[in-house]
């Protein structure tokens, strides 16, 4: 079975037959998110069959309207989805991350293996952020203090402005991807992969390249 999946706020996935006709679209909203969770038992937000294609709108958690506008943001370039959800979504956590789902593929059965094929990853806003709290990040034994930071990025360059001097080339993925976990884990924390797959971080999800995971009936991004 094949998932065709396309990501960037937008990611285009698709599933095993040749997909045929237009991509079905999943958008974000206060109704087709789960908020930092894999849970077997969440409801579905779209159903497709094996081969299609479906694009999704995924959210960054850089956080809600006025705390971007505060910290330089313009509000012209905060999507139109981001304060409906932020303002909206009460069932959170355990985890923090805000993940377009569940997807259901008519097809899947246990014991199969989804694949899920990336094509176009979208990048729909002009910003990013970045940062660490006390006791957390990559050294986190070394700051006792958090900083966070909004970097501007050239959509058409494909560079972040990360300080002065200092660009970076952008090659985005998708952090999260994943099936349902297991009925007995419950709803599982959107933080820790696992073999549901879920928050991989792994840079080498970009467009064009295949993820493996041992099917279920659901997906999320």
């Amino acid at each position: 079975m094949r998932l065709l999946c396309v990501p960037a706020a937008s990611i285009f996935i698709t599933t095993a037959a040749m997909a045929q006709g237009s991509p079905a679209f999943l958008p974000a909203s206060p109704t087709t998110v789960a908020w930092g969770y894999y849970w077997s038992k969440a409801k579905p937000v779209l159903t497709v069959h094996s081969g299609d294609t479906v694009r999704i709108q995924t959210l960054s958690t850089c956080g809600p309207n006025d705390r971007l506008e505060n910290e330089g943001v313009a509000a012209k370039d905060i999507p139109s989805y981001n304060a409906a959800i932020y303002e909206q979504v009460k069932d959170k956590g355990p985890g923090g991350h805000i993940l377009t789902g569940p997807v259901a593929i008519a097809e899947a059965e246990p014991g199969e293996v989804l694949e899920v094929d990336i094509e176009k990853i979208d990048i729909d806003v002009p910003f990013a952020c970045n940062g660490f709290s006390v006791g957390r990040g990559f050294l986190p034994n070394d700051f006792p203090y958090g900083r966070r930071k909004i970097i501007p990025l050239d959509r058409e360059k494909m560079l972040a402005h990360f300080a002065p001097g200092i660009d970076i080339p952008l090659r985005p993925f998708f952090g999260s991807m994943g099936v349902a976990p297991p009925d007995s884990a419950g709803r599982y924390d959107s933080a820790p992969p696992w073999m549901h797959a879920g928050n991989m971080d792994n840079k080498e999800l970009v467009a064009g390249t295949t993820l493996f995971i041992p099917a279920c009936a659901r997906c999320t991004v």
